[in-house]
């Protein structure tokens, strides 16, 4: 083939003047300036100059996820605390006056004469206090009944009412208690009935006498009661 007139195979070079200098630089191996900045991976700078973690940054959320561990941590236990504390404060607790103090030996003595039974007059623990004791006829009752309440520390509380009567009258002292299990303490039988908020009813009889303990208290001390009421009945 016959080249055109003019025309050299390999072409000829333009002068440009400085971009035909550049492109000779470029072509031996030399690379142009490249302006950098620390990006991730989707170009997002993940902190300024003062390394300061930028919102939004993977910095950012591994600090987070890194932190939430104990702050949900403390919630949790703070909840804990709270459900808590609401539940003790609407427990239901007996309706006793704990301020009031009387001498429940004095009136069992006091007493002893117009009862046609022999009157149960425990000790009680140290620290602990009587704020009833009477004997009487309680509400349209067909017996009277010999009733002391004590108070005594942590919140504890127990009643014993005992009355010449039959089982019947002791069974209705329990309320809506569920019977769970009966138990000998002290040479007599107990039957046991409890409710859903941590009362206990503890009933027992000798010959025609009835004998019902109340409370919200430890095992042993319920237990140290029924001792003495078992004592007393023989």
């Amino acid at each position: 083939m016959n080249a055109r007139p003019g025309l050299a195979l390999g072409g000829i070079r333009e002068d440009n003047g400085d971009v035909n200098a550049q492109s000779e630089t470029y072509a031996e191996g030399a690379q142009a300036p490249v302006t950098r900045t620390d990006a991730s991976s989707k170009g997002v700078p993940m902190a300024d100059e003062s390394e300061v973690m930028l919102p939004g940054s993977r910095e950012e959320m591994r600090f987070l996820r890194n932190n939430s561990n104990w702050v949900n941590m403390i919630i949790a236990i703070l909840a804990c605390l709270a459900v808590v504390a609401v539940v003790l404060l609407i427990a239901p607790q007996p309706e006793v006056d704990s301020q009031r103090v009387v001498d429940y030996q004095t009136i069992a003595e006091q007493s002893e004469d117009s009862a046609d039974f022999d009157l149960i007059v425990p000790e009680i623990p140290s620290g602990w206090t009587s704020n009833e004791a009477s004997l009487d006829r309680v509400g349209e009752s067909d017996y009277t009944s010999w009733y002391m309440s004590f108070i005594g520390t942590e919140r504890q509380w127990v009643s014993i009412e005992q009355a010449k009567a039959t089982e019947n009258w002791a069974e209705n002292q329990v309320d809506d208690a569920v019977a769970a299990e009966t138990v000998t303490v002290g040479g007599s039988d107990f039957q046991i009935y409890r409710t859903e908020d941590a009362k206990e009813y503890w009933v027992t009889g000798k010959g025609d006498t009835f004998v019902v303990i109340t409370a919200i208290a430890t095992p042993e001390t319920i237990d140290s009661f029924a001792k003495q009421v078992a004592e007393q009945l023989r």
